[in-house]
């Protein structure tokens, strides 16, 4: 629960509601690297790994900017909103459009065929660019 005075939420609780958004991407990037890490790698558990710690830190940042969002898995709406708040994210946000399907593509029978899975390199990729958005989050800081 989020504290409210007259001037909005508390800094302070609305900094840890951000750090907890953070950690769950976190853990979504390890389980993503340690996918890629299995012989064979997992490549479409990294992918759905890659997204889901894409939507937590986007949603970290809308967190941040006290900005309510709705309970969705689209990174590309995800990733306009928090443009819109943060516009210097806009080139590290514009990749994330095409991960979207990664949250149901190769989590379910018959929907592989549909999306092929990224290569070792494109995820690669991703998780650097995962670790960049966390730092950016990160260096926002409190309110």
């Amino acid at each position: 629960m989020v504290s409210w005075s007259m001037s909005g939420p508390d800094p302070a609780v609305l900094w840890l509601r951000v750090q907890g958004w953070i950690r769950h991407a976190a853990e979504d990037e390890r389980i993503a690297r340690g996918c890629l890490g299995f012989d064979p790698p997992s490549l479409g558990g990294a992918a759905f790994h890659c997204q889901q710690a894409a939507e937590k830190l986007l949603k970290g940042f809308l967190v941040r900017a006290g900005t309510d969002f709705r309970k969705t898995h689209d990174l590309d709406a995800l990733g306009q909103s928090v443009a819109a708040v943060f516009p210097s994210t806009a080139p590290l946000l514009s990749p994330l459009r095409q991960w979207t399907t990664w949250n149901v593509a190769y989590r379910y029978p018959g929907e592989t065929e549909l999306e092929p899975e990224p290569s070792t390199e494109e995820l690669t990729r991703a998780l650097e660019l995962v670790a960049q958005l966390t730092a950016v989050l990160r260096g926002l800081g409190p309110p």
